[in-house]
């Protein structure tokens, strides 16, 4: 019992990410980081550990990658607050999904993808259609819930007496 929490007790801590020096760095790290070096102490040890980590992806990365993947960063970089936010929730509830979800809908959106862009268009706006539809029958569902059962059987009981002269 001692022996296996102690030996949880060291994984927890092993897994804990350490500060790591400037120097401490591979050379590509550095290179890549230069522009951090001189605020590099004032990062969490969390924080150092995922720029490192980023660090070393895009020293990897050939130079086409790079190019597109700073047009992202700076796309990114250009939207509005509100917007990233948006962004963020959808990525967050993606994450959520079940692995065969995601795999079902990167599919959909790769098949979008290889659609042209007048298909893509007319396709969104059919989206859009249904969505605008389907929230006006979500909320009249949501009416008639709130509504209760004895009011709509008392409007079905109106409905079938004769009209009072």
């Amino acid at each position: 019992m001692i022996r296996t929490s102690l030996g949880l007790l060291l994984l927890t801590f092993s897994l804990l990410a350490v500060a790591v020096e400037f120097d401490e760095l591979s050379s590509e790290q550095q290179t890549v980081l230069k522009p951090y070096m001189e605020r590099w102490q004032s990062f969490s040890p969390d924080e150092q550990a995922r720029f490192a980590a980023g660090a070393s992806r895009w020293a990897k990365m050939g130079s086409n990658n790079r190019a597109q993947m700073q047009q992202r960063f700076d796309t990114w970089q250009s939207l509005p607050k509100i917007r990233k936010q948006e962004l963020l929730t959808r990525f967050n509830r993606f994450k959520q999904l079940s692995p065969e979800d995601q795999q079902r809908l990167r599919k959909k959106q790769r098949e979008f993808k290889k659609r042209s862009p007048e298909e893509q268009k007319k396709l969104r706006q059919q989206y859009e259609k249904q969505r605008k539809t389907g929230d006006a029958r979500s909320r009249e569902r949501m009416k008639k819930q709130r509504r209760g059962p004895q009011q709509s059987t008392t409007r079905q009981s109106n409905a079938r007496r004769p009209p009072s002269r």
